[in-house]
C-alpha cells in the first residue's frame, strides 16, 4: 500500500498511480470505478424492482440491464449500462397476437350461439319446436276422427298456431342477432380506432426514448399492450422498424398504422334487420396526424379482416345466422306448402262465398302453362250443388289465362264469377248465400310446377308468411315477362369473406321474354356472366350456377329492386326469390289466414263430390276426407331443397324438423369446440411467451440479492478510497 500512496511505480506497471503517477489521480481513478459501480447497481435494482412491481401486468415484457466495461485508453475504467432491454421472443410475440385474433373471434361466435341456443329452449322442453310438431300431428289425428267437432277444429288450429308462432319467434330471433352482431360491430370500431391512434403516438414516443435515454422499454410495453387489444379486434402483422417504431397491417396487407399516418374505421350499421338487410361494408380511410382529418380514398375493409372478433361477428352476421335462417325457410316453407296443398284440394263445409288468391306476378295474356282438369263449383248453405263446370288444360295446351277465366265464367252459366285482376285470381259466387269450391280432377289433376290450379294461386290457403319460399314458377324462358317500363335490379356479388367481387345494376328495356331476362343476366360485361349462369329449369325455378370464376362461397344478393311484373306489384326478385331473402322469409310471419281462427268452419276438411249433379248434395259437414289428407303428412316423404348448410334430401316433416333443430346444435357444437381449441392454443402460446418475457418472482428476487451485494461492494470499494485520501492527506 506503501507504493501506491507515494506514487511509486508497481513491478507489474498496470495499476493507476502506478509508473510514477499521483496517488491523487490513482484514488480518482478508484472512485470512479467505484461511483461507476453505484450507479450502475443502482440503476439495476430500479429496473428488478420494475419488474416485481409489474409481476401481474398482463402483456408485461420484464427488462434487463445490459452492462459494458468502460474502456479508457485500452484499459478498464468501471462499468456502464449499454441498454435497458425487454426480454422477448419476436416468434412467441407474433403467434401470440394470432392467437389471440383466432381465440376472440371463436370466442364472439361461441357466444352469439349460447344465446339462440338459450331461445330455442331445452330439448326436454314442450314448447319447443319439436314439442310443438309432435303435438300437431297428434291434433290432426284427433281431428281426422272427429272432423266436424267444433272443439276439435279449434284444438288443431291452436296447435298449428302455436307451432308456426314457434316458427316465426325463431326467425326473428336470428334476425335479432344478426342485428345484435351488427351494433356490435358499431360498438367496437371506437375502441379500436383509439387503439390504433394509441399505437401511433407510442411509436413516437418508443423513437424518442431510444434517442434520448436509451430505454424506450415502459413506452415498448404499452405498444404490445395495445396491439393485443387491437389484435382482439382484427388480424394484424408487426413489422418493426430500424428506429423502434412499428408498422401494423392487416394479414393481407392493409396498413393500419405507419410512420406517416394511421387508419381510422367506419361502420353505420342499420337499425331494424331483417332477412333482406343489405348491411353497409366496415370501411377504412386514413387520417393525416397533423390535422386529424381524412386522406386518401375511403376503401371497403370486410374482406380483408380474417380474424379477431370482428370477423366472429361478420362470419355470424352474414354466414352462420343466414344459413340458420335458410335452412329454418326451407321447413316453413315446405310445411306451409304441403299443408296448403291439401287445404286447396278440399272445402270447408258449407264454403265461403269467395276465394281470393295471391299475387303471383302474371299476366291476363300469359299461358297458363297448366296440365290436367280443374273443377269449378257452385254451392248452396246445404252443401248442394248449384252448378259446376270443368276445363282441361291438355285440350287447350296453348290457352291465356284470360281465355281459361273466359271458359270457366261461360260453364257456371253466371252462378259465379273467375276474374284475374293484378296477378290475382278470384272466385266467386253471385248469390250472397252460397259459396264456391275449386277441386281437382280424381284422374288427372291439374298440375304446374307441381301445383294444383287453387294451390298454385292461393285459392284457399291455410298458412301464410312474409314470402313463400318455394319459386316453382312454372315460366318458360319464351314468355313474355310483361315488365313495367322504367325498372332496375341491382345485384352484388360478394365472397365468403364479405368482399365484393361485382355490383351490377340491369335494365331490361327493349327485352320482352324471360329469356330476354336471362341473356341480360348472363351478359359478362353489364350483368354477372363472369360469376354465374342462370337458367330456368323444366318447373320455371331459376337456377344459379356458379362459374369456374366464381370463388367458394360466394354469394348473390338483392341490393335494390324496382321492376314490376304486369302491374301486379311483385318484382323480378320476388317472382323468381333471387338471393337469400326470400327463401329465409318463409319462416318469418309464419301464421294461420286471419279468417280461419276465428271461424273454425272454414277448415277444409271436405271433398267435392265430383259426380253430383245440380241440385244433389256435394258436400256433407260429416266427410273427412281433408282431415285424413292432412294427418297423412306425418308419414309422406317429402323433397326437400338445399338451404345453408343442411343438404338437399328426402324426409317427412317431423324428420326435416328434427334436421333443422339438430343443425343449430351442430353449428353451436362446433363455434364451442373451436372456442375452446383456440382459448387452449392461445393459452399454450401464452405460457410459452410468459416463460421468456413474464416476470419469474423468484429470479427477481435472486437478482436483487446480487445487485444489492454489487452495490455494497462499489460502495465499500467508495469507502476505501475515503480512507485512503484520508490517509494520504495525513502523510502530507
Amino acid at each position: 500500500m506503501d507504493s501506491v500512496l507515494l506514487g511509486r511505480s508497481c513491478r507489474c506497471g498496470s495499476h493507476p498511480g502506478r509508473k510514477g503517477e499521483p496517488a491523487g489521480m490513482a484514488l480518482n481513478g478508484i472512485m470512479f470505478t467505484s461511483l461507476t459501480g453505484l450507479q450502475v447497481s443502482q440503476e439495476a435494482l430500479r429496473v428488478t424492482s420494475d419488474n416485481i412491481a409489474n409481476v401481474n401486468t398482463p402483456n408485461y415484457a420484464r427488462q434487463a440491464v445490459r452492462q459494458e466495461a468502460v474502456l479508457a485508453g485500452g484499459k478498464s475504467n468501471g462499468v456502464d449500462i449499454q441498454a435497458v432491454e425487454r426480454v422477448v421472443d419476436r416468434f412467441l410475440e407474433r403467434a401470440a397476437l394470432g392467437a389471440t385474433s383466432q381465440a376472440e373471434r371463436s370466442r364472439t361466435m361461441a357466444l352469439l350461439h349460447d344465446r339462440l341456443q338459450a331461445a330455442l329452449g331445452r330439448p326436454d322442453s314442450e314448447s319447443n319446436l319439436s314439442a310443438r310438431m309432435n303435438t300437431l300431428f297428434e291434433s290432426l289425428g284427433a281431428l281426422a276422427l272427429n272432423p266436424g267437432d267444433a272443439v276439435t277444429r279449434q284444438q288443431f288450429l291452436a296447435d298449428l298456431g302455436a307451432y308456426t308462432a314457434e316458427v316465426s319467434r325463431i326467425a326473428s330471433a336470428i334476425q335479432e342477432l344478426r342485428g345484435d352482431a351488427s351494433a356490435e360491430i358499431t360498438a367496437r370500431l371506437p375502441e379500436v380506432n383509439e387503439t390504433i391512434k394509441e399505437i401511433f403516438d407510442l411509436n413516437r414516443d418508443v423513437v424518442q426514448q431510444k434517442v434520448l435515454s436509451g430505454e424506450p422499454g415502459p413506452a415498448e410495453n404499452q405498444r404490445d399492450a395495445a396491439l393485443a387489444r387491437l389484435a382482439e379486434n382484427l388480424d394484424i402483422r408487426v413489422i418493426e422498424n430500424d428506429d423502434g417504431s412499428v408498422d401494423v397491417v392487416t394479414t393481407s396487407g392493409v396498413s393500419l398504422v405507419s410512420k406517416a399516418s394511421y387508419a381510422s374505421l367506419s361502420y353505420k350499421g342499420p337499425g331494424n334487420v331483417t332477412a333482406g338487410t343489405q348491411f353497409p361494408p366496415i370501411t377504412i380511410s386514413r387520417i393525416n396526424p397533423f390535422t386529424g382529418q381524412p386522406t386518401g380514398t375511403v376503401r371497403e375493409l370486410d374482406g380483408d379482416i380474417r380474424s379477431g372478433a370482428l370477423r366472429g361477428l361478420l362470419d355470424m352476421r352474414d354466414k352462420d345466422l343466414v344459413n340458420l335462417s335458410l335452412a329454418l325457410g326451407e321447413l316453413a316453407a315446405r310445411v306451409a306448402d304441403e299443408i296448403n296443398a291439401v287445404h286447396n284440394a278440399n272445402t270447408a263445409v258449407p264454403p265461403p262465398n269467395t276465394l281470393t288468391g295471391n299475387v303471383v306476378g302474371l299476366d291476363a295474356s300469359a299461358p297458363h302453362h297448366f296440365t290436367g282438369v280443374v273443377h269449378f263449383a257452385v254451392v248452396d248453405q246445404n252443401g248442394n250443388l248449384v252448378a259446376k263446370t270443368s276445363y282441361d288444360f291438355d285440350a287447350n295446351p296453348t290457352a291465356s289465362l284470360a281465355s281459361v277465366v273466359a271458359a270457366v265464367n261461360a260453364g257456371l252459366g253466371g252462378a259465379g264469377t273467375l276474374s284475374f285482376t293484378n296477378g290475382v285470381m278470384q272466385f266467386q259466387a253471385t248469390n250472397a248465400a252460397n259459396g264456391v269450391v275449386i277441386a281437382q280432377d280424381d284422374a288427372r289433376p291439374s298440375d304446374r310446377a307441381g301445383r294444383g290450379f287453387a294451390q298454385f294461386f292461393g285459392m284457399n290457403d291455410l298458412l301464410t308468411a312474409r314470402a313463400p319460399g318455394l319459386y316453382e314458377t312454372g315460366a318458360d324462358a319464351a314468355d313474355a315477362h310483361n315488365l313495367q317500363p322504367g325498372g332496375q335490379l341491382e345485384l352484388a356479388v360478394k365472397d365468403s369473406l364479405g368482399k365484393s367481387l361485382a355490383d351490377v345494376t340491369i335494365s331490361f328495356g327493349g327485352t320482352t321474354t324471360f329469356g330476354d331476362i336471362l341473356t341480360a343476366l348472363n351478359d359478362p360485361a353489364t350483368g354477372l356472366g363472369n360469376l354465374f349462369q342462370f337458367s330456368l329449369d323444366s318447373q320455371g325455378r331459376l337456377v344459379v350456377t356458379p362459374t369456374a370464376n366464381a370463388p367458394s362461397g360466394a354469394r348473390l344478393t338483392v341490393v335494390n329492386d324496382t321492376t314490376d311484373l304486369a302491374g301486379t306489384g311483385m318484382s323480378l326478385s320476388r317472382f323468381f326469390g333471387i338471393g337469400d331473402q326470400f327463401r329465409a322469409d318463409a319462416a318469418a310471419d309464419l301464421r294461420i289466414v286471419e279468417e280461419v281462427p276465428a271461424d273454425a268452419g272454414l277448415l277444409a276438411t271436405a271433398r267435392l263430390k265430383l259426380t253430383a249433379l245440380p241440385g244433389e248434395t256435394a258436400l256433407f259437414k260429416g266427410d273427412q276426407t281433408g282431415a285424413l289428407a292432412l294427418q297423412a303428412l306425418e308419414t309422406k316423404v317429402i323433397n326437400f331443397s338445399d338451404a345453408g348448410e343442411l343438404a338437399a334430401q328426402a324426409r317427412t316433416l317431423s324428420s326435416f324438423n328434427g334436421a333443422v333443430i339438430g343443425n343449430f346444435a351442430v353449428l353451436a357444437d362446433r363455434a364451442q369446440q373451436a372456442r375452446d381449441d383456440t382459448q387452449n392454443q392461445k393459452a399454450e402460446i401464452e405460457q410459452r411467451r410468459n416463460s421468456v418475457s413474464g416476470v419469474n418472482l423468484d429470479e427477481e428476487l435472486a437478482n436483487l440479492v446480487v445487485f444489492q451485494n454489487s452495490y455494497n461492494a462499489a460502495a465499500r470499494a467508495l469507502s476505501t478510497v475515503q480512507q485512503l485520501y484520508d490517509a494520504l492527506l495525513a502523510v502530507l
